[in-house]
């Protein structure tokens, strides 16, 4: 039996010899495209076994077209990146030159755009749900504006004075309450279940004697048990931030609010603690 190997429509064989044999296939003459390696058998009576095998050469240098696909239908003018690439024996690669550069998909910005939209879309629904809880957390509030020394008590007789006065007070009170205390004690005074401990009905808060209260936030607590759950959490002493205005604002805030009715503080209260 006898074995021939043709590529393409060669008519002489590149290799002749008896079964098993072997051969290298030099491409390097072959130009770059589809081929086909054929190999045939002859021997004994009956009919020539052939064997085909479709195969790729790529010697020459790798090309990359971007812009136009196969089969694709265009008109006018087409805008088309060509690129080349190739590597030898010896080379050193470099992907710089391998890299071919192509526009940025288009679903990739719409997917920028739709995150961009909705992160958008957060932030300003944030924003607006927790103006929304803070003006209800101070109903009729006028916008903040300092506090001088004259915070009145409204537990004290009511006289025009400290009438009006009420408003900037509890303005100010919102305020503070609303960026010191309202991440941990929740706008609704209600705190968080064994995290921090609720002001709405809180003993402290509502005791006719406001020195506990106004030394905790002066001083800040650790470690406390209140009405036998133990709380770990710590609260920072506010002292060092707030003047005496915005402690007794915010006390007075924290003592009205939420079903709270106890007795006020003054400014000199507070500074009398400190």
């Amino acid at each position: 039996m006898r074995i021939d190997v043709f590529v393409d429509d060669e008519r002489e064989p590149r290799a002749s010899f008896e079964p098993p044999g072997q051969l290298e296939l030099d491409t390097s003459h072959l130009p770059d495209g589809p081929h086909v390696l054929r190999v045939r058998t002859s021997g004994g009576e009956g009919p020539a076994g052939l064997e085909e095998i479709p195969f790729t050469v790529r010697n020459g240098p790798g090309i990359a077209v971007v812009g136009l696909r196969e089969g694709e239908v265009v008109q006018g003018r087409v805008p088309i990146l060509v690129n080349a690439y190739e590597s030898r024996t010896g080379d050193v690669f470099e992907p710089r030159r391998v890299e071919t550069p192509a526009p940025i998909p288009t679903w990739t910005w719409v997917l920028a755009l739709a995150v961009a939209t909705w992160a958008m879309w957060y932030a300003a629904s944030e924003y607006r749900g927790h103006a929304e809880l803070l003006a209800a957390a101070a109903p009729g509030a006028a916008a903040p504006a300092p506090v001088t020394a004259s915070i009145a008590a409204p537990n004290v007789s009511q006289s025009s004075g400290a009438a009006a006065a009420e408003p900037t007070w509890k303005a100010r009170g919102a305020q503070v309450f609303g960026n010191y205390c309202s991440p941990c004690h929740q706008l609704t005074g209600q705190g968080l279940p064994g995290v921090f401990p609720p002001l709405a009905g809180s003993v402290t808060v509502q005791s006719t004697d406001p020195s506990e209260h106004v030394k905790t936030v002066l001083h800040g607590l650790h470690g406390k048990t209140i009405s036998g759950v133990a709380y770990a959490a710590a609260m920072p002493a506010f002292g060092p931030q707030l003047t005496d205005e915005d402690v007794a604002a915010v006390i007075n805030h924290e003592r009205s609010s939420w079903g709270n009715h106890a007795a006020f503080v003054r400014p000199e209260d507070v500074t009398a603690r400190r």
